[in-house]
C-alpha cells in the first residue's frame, strides 16, 4: 500500500513538471514570436522597393522610382533617356533635376554630399528631383515637392508617394515657368 501511494504521487508529481515546463516553453515561444514582430517595422531598409537604392550606383533610384510609381497604375517604361551625373554641386547642394521641362531625365547629383545624407533623405531628394524630371512638378504641391530636402519618417514619406503618384499632391508647372526654366538651364550649363 505504502508503495502504491508513492508511486501515486510520483505520478502526479511528474505530470505537474510536465505541465509547468509546457507552459515555460509556450511563454517563451509567445515571447519568440512577438519579438521576431518588433523586429519587422517596416522602414526604409527592410522595404521591398527602397531596399533597392544603392547610393554608389544612382540609376537604382530611377528602378525604384519606376517601381513605387506602378503601383499607383503610373506607367513610365517610355522614358528611356535618363542621366545621372556626378558633379560636384555648390554648397550643400545634393542633387539636381535639369531635364525639367524637356522630354529627358537628366539628375546632377553631388556624391559626397549625396552619400552622408541618410537613407530616407537620398530616396526624397531622388524622387523629389525624379518628380521635376518626369511630371514637370513645381514645388507648389508640397509634401514630395517640398523645396527642402529633409528626413521623413517612413510611414509618412509613403502617404506622401501615394499622394504624388495618385496627383493628389503635386502641382505642374506652367508653359511659361516651363519656358524660364528651360531658359535658366540653358545658361547655367554652357
Amino acid at each position: 500500500m505504502k508503495y502504491h501511494i508513492i508511486n501515486k504521487h510520483l505520478v502526479i508529481l511528474s505530470f505537474i513538471f510536465t505541465l509547468i515546463q509546457c507552459s515555460k516553453s509556450d511563454e517563451k515561444e509567445e515571447t519568440k514570436g512577438y519579438l521576431q514582430e518588433e523586429s519587422n517595422i517596416p522602414d526604409y531598409d527592410n522595404d521591398p522597393i527602397y531596399s533597392k537604392a544603392n547610393p554608389k550606383n544612382l540609376p537604382t533610384y530611377w528602378d525604384i522610382f519606376v517601381e513605387s510609381a506602378a503601383l499607383y497604375g503610373v506607367d513610365l517604361s517610355d522614358i528611356t533617356d535618363i542621366e545621372f551625373i556626378s558633379e560636384d554641386l555648390s554648397g550643400n547642394t545634393a542633387g539636381r533635376a535639369i531635364g525639367s521641362c524637356h522630354d529627358y531625365v537628366k539628375i546632377q547629383v553631388d556624391e559626397t554630399t549625396f552619400r552622408n545624407l541618410t537613407t530616407g533623405e537620398q530616396i526624397f531628394l531622388m524622387y523629389h528631383e525624379l518628380g521635376h524630371d518626369v511630371f514637370n512638378a513645381s514645388h507648389d504641391g508640397g509634401g514630395l515637392m517640398a523645396p527642402n530636402v529633409r528626413s521623413i519618417e517612413y510611414t509618412l514619406f509613403q502617404r506622401e508617394v501615394e499622394d504624388f503618384f495618385t496627383g493628389v499632391d503635386y502641382v505642374e508647372w506652367t508653359d511659361e515657368e516651363c519656358e524660364i526654366i528651360r531658359e535658366l538651364l540653358k545658361t547655367e550649363t554652357q
